[in-house]
């Protein structure tokens, strides 16, 4: 997966900004621009991580009009909806939210940014797009099964638990 996000996104990325990124090191290069892109490297993937569930919150508050609930579980970060069960289609689309939404939003600051904001928002959709695992795994899921099938949290379960996020309707 992360070969295939780098790849697809770089490609994107590379096709937005034919000229590419040049920049020049020097003795003379203030220490500013380079501590603010070492800031944004290091703050990027946390800023990502959250951007990334916020669109699946807005989306997941759209369709149920009920404030989401968003967390940590273990090494993923969640959106949620506890209580609802979303057709097939509804979820779809909360899924390929941030896969779209962000590259729809970073791509023009790729071609048209200065060089390091340029690179560092490459870089969160590379991120993006390899975080999104869970999603695509849930994309999988969701094309694969036929019949009837609304997700959700089954009773009594933890926002966020693994498993529990599709039920078969019979």
């Amino acid at each position: 997966m992360g070969l295939v996000s780098l790849c697809a996104v770089g490609t994107l990325g590379a096709l937005v900004r034919p000229a590419g990124w040049s920049f020049e090191l020097g003795p003379d290069i203030a220490m500013v621009p380079v501590v603010a892109f070492l800031v944004g490297l290091l703050a990027m993937p946390l800023l990502t991580v959250v951007v990334h569930e916020a669109v699946h919150g807005v989306l997941l508050w759209a369709f149920t009009r009920a404030r989401p609930v968003f967390g940590f579980r273990g090494w993923y970060a969640y959106a949620d909806a506890p209580g609802w069960y979303l057709s097939r289609s509804t979820m779809l689309a909360v899924l390929v939210a941030p896969l779209v939404v962000l590259p729809v939003l970073g791509l023009p600051l790729v071609a048209f940014g200065p060089v390091g904001l340029s690179i560092l928002v490459l870089l969160a959709l590379i991120f993006n797009a390899v975080a999104a695992i869970g999603d695509v795994y849930l994309i999988g899921i969701a094309l694969r099964v036929r019949g009837p099938m609304y997700f959700g949290d089954e009773p009594g379960a933890r926002p966020g638990e693994a498993g529990s996020w599709y039920v078969l309707r019979r």
